[in-house]
């Protein structure tokens, strides 16, 4: 292991180890390619689309680990630092104070073992809870192998806990981490998270990111076992984070993941967690999801028989299979014509349905109002990701 440092001022330590904090995802999909404030200010996607500033950081970039992908690997030869915990619970705090940032997103590398890292991260939570009264989100995250005490002590102060899963199987994270173990150190973790959970307040809950196209794993994997996380663990979020390969790493000649896989499996991800999908029911060719339909028109176009259907008499279930139609347009669809049917396609725009999707798959009022040709062209709605979801 090779460590070349030298001594930083706390600015310029923040805008290092900031900079490296953005291989935890937080915010929206790559692809809608949002610009941050600073190397350490990241936006975050909260309820009902509501956008947060997350001071985002590393606690040190110093690690025992060598994952293959990973910039702060044991044995990439690059300068390392640490913040020790008052310095950057000051840090924080003065950018708090100055408005720039909402709440916390709080991560660190391996160095010496993962309980001396997680205490040195839980004493930097206790600073900013205690000393300085912060009342605002933290997000938390739970270091591989650390032991189930420090768990429950960082849901005394957090809002948000997780864990990097980083693989859908122990065939794939062996390609990413050989010190890593699958079940007993990942899984185990994110168990021992909800076990915690489960007793404590942690209002936000758990939060897992998955590391996509730099194993070989495919698209009905991944889905497989979000759905398994979903259902057993009641995960808030699974993120879904593109490989990018980082120079003198192992990984640094693979090819980046494409940013609209990512898109897709977060689309996806959204049909198995609130929309009643489940995976067997997803489109995949050789194993993943269609890159040039989002998963529900892709699911739409397969399933014509169960189209159209009539706005003014189907179900919540029913109205969340239209291409176009989401959780909210649904729940108004439904209010709205406990008083009066709706007419056309007008009725609809107000509602703020995507008619442009939905027209081909329904009727209003007896009525079809279909396109000339259905289109399936990508489109990649920045605030339907937020407010819809798909």
């Amino acid at each position: 292991m090779v460590y070349i440092s030298k001594r930083l001022d706390s600015a310029s330590k923040l805008k290092i180890l900031g900079g490296l904090s953005r291989f935890d995802a937080c915010g929206y999909p790559g692809i809608f390619s949002e610009e941050k404030a600073s190397s350490f200010i990241y936006p975050a996607v909260g309820e009902k689309g509501r956008i947060s500033r997350l001071f985002k950081v590393l606690q040190t970039n110093i690690c025992e680990g060598n994952c293959f992908y990973c910039a702060n690997r044991k044995d990439r030869n690059f300068p390392r630092y640490s913040f020790k915990p008052e310095e950057l619970a000051r840090l924080f705090m003065e950018e708090y104070k100055k408005g720039s940032v909402d709440g916390l997103f709080l991560s660190s590398a391996i160095f010496r073992d993962a309980n001396y890292s997680q205490e040195r991260m839980q004493e930097t939570l206790k600073l900013v809870r205690k000393r300085y009264s912060f009342p605002g989100y933290i997000h938390f995250k739970i270091l591989p192998g650390a032991d189930r005490k420090l768990i429950e002590e960082a849901a005394k102060f957090a809002d948000r806990l997780s864990i990097n899963l980083e693989a859908p199987k122990e065939r794939y994270l062996v390609k990413l981490s050989p010190t890593k173990n699958f079940y007993h150190q990942l899984l185990k973790g994110l168990s021992d998270i909800f076990y915690v959970v489960r007793k404590k307040d942690v209002r936000a809950g758990i939060t897992t990111q998955l590391v996509v196209g730099a194993a070989g794993e495919s698209d009905q994997e991944i889905l497989k076992l979000s759905h398994q996380l979903y259902q057993n663990y009641g995960l808030r979020r699974i993120y879904y984070k593109s490989f990018s390969p980082v120079e003198e790493t192992p990984l640094e000649d693979t090819r980046p993941c494409p940013l609209l896989r990512e898109l897709r499996l977060y689309q996806a991800g959204f049909l198995l967690k609130y929309y009643f999908f489940k995976p067997e029911e997803l489109r995949f060719k050789k194993g993943n999801l269609p890159l040039n339909n989002d998963p529900k028109l892709a699911w739409a176009f397969a399933h014509q028989e169960f189209f159209p259907i009539e706005i003014n008499k189907s179900d919540y279930r029913e109205l969340l299979r239209v291409p176009g139609i989401g959780r909210i347009g649904a729940k108004k669809i439904i209010e709205v014509r406990k008083k009066a049917k709706l007419k056309d396609l007008t009725d609809l725009r107000r509602l703020k349905v995507m008619v442009r999707k939905a027209r081909n798959f329904i009727t209003i009022a007896g009525k079809f109002f279909p396109t000339k040709q259905r289109e399936d062209r990508r489109v990649n709605e920045r605030q339907l990701f937020l407010w819809e979801e798909l």
